[in-house]
């Protein structure tokens, strides 16, 4: 038989017990609806017991600081000890300062008071065994000066007199104040003039003239101030 769907429908639409699941349902009475809570509703409802637990206000921009007042502990504590530390370095410093202060002075102090030209021997040359050259030698053997250890920086200039062109040179070395004796020992003279190589054939002496100047080496830099010259000296050497 063929069926009306039109009357299906309409007996379905029309019968006591059919029940709503969607938005067909009878919303605008708010009676007799079979419809749960939403979960809109649900989570509100939540919401609100949370609030009501906590005094009604729940976490407070207060209590947020507050919470992170362990942190701000923590940084007062590092501040603290980067003071300490700042402090131990700048107490460091003004004993560096002072110590160099004393050293200073008392290097000066020796400077003036201590006869460098005491503690430096005579220079002594002789001729090579060609006779072509002449080398020399001193000795040095200066106090310590101040309370730390420093070097000085010697300059030996070195002439021959009565020579023509002037034959002469300058030689430098390093001396540990206080090391004790120590025997500078490469002076040399080559390329002799014509008058100095005439001299030594004919046996005659020659005058040979020095002059010794010391600066003073502080940690590794020269005291301008602290340069002397201890004199120029004259020497005869022989030749026959």
């Amino acid at each position: 038989m063929a069926t009306d769907h039109h009357t299906v429908r309409s007996n379905r639409e029309g019968s006591p017990g059919a029940s709503s699941n969607g938005s067909g349902g009878d919303s605008g009475s708010g009676q007799g609806s079979s419809i749960g809570p939403s979960k809109h509703d649900t989570a509100k409802a939540s919401i609100n017991n949370v609030r009501a637990s906590d005094g009604g206000g729940g976490p407070s921009r207060d209590s947020f600081f507050l919470s992170k007042g362990s942190g701000g502990e923590g940084t007062t504590g590092l501040k603290s000890t980067l003071g300490v530390i700042k402090s131990g370095i700048s107490l460091v410093s003004v004993i560096i300062l002072v110590a160099a202060s004393a050293d200073v002075y008392k290097m000066y102090d020796d400077h003036v008071t201590i006869n460098l030209e005491d503690h430096v021997t005579d220079a002594v040359f002789q001729l090579t065994g060609d006779r072509n050259s002449i080398v020399g030698e001193i000795a040095f053997d200066i106090p310590k000066m101040g309370y730390f250890d420093k070097s000085i920086d010697v300059l030996i200039h070195l002439k021959i007199l009565e020579s023509d062109p002037i034959t002469e040179d300058d030689f430098t070395f390093e001396y540990n104040l206080g090391s004790g004796e120590e025997i500078y020992d490469e002076f040399r003279l080559d390329d002799l003039d014509p008058v100095t190589k005439e001299k030594i054939d004919n046996g005659d002496p020659l005058d040979i003239e020095y002059t010794i100047t010391i600066t003073i080496i502080y940690l590794g830099v020269e005291l301008g101030p602290t340069t002397s010259e201890i004199g120029t000296k004259v020497t005869t050497m022989q030749t026959a």
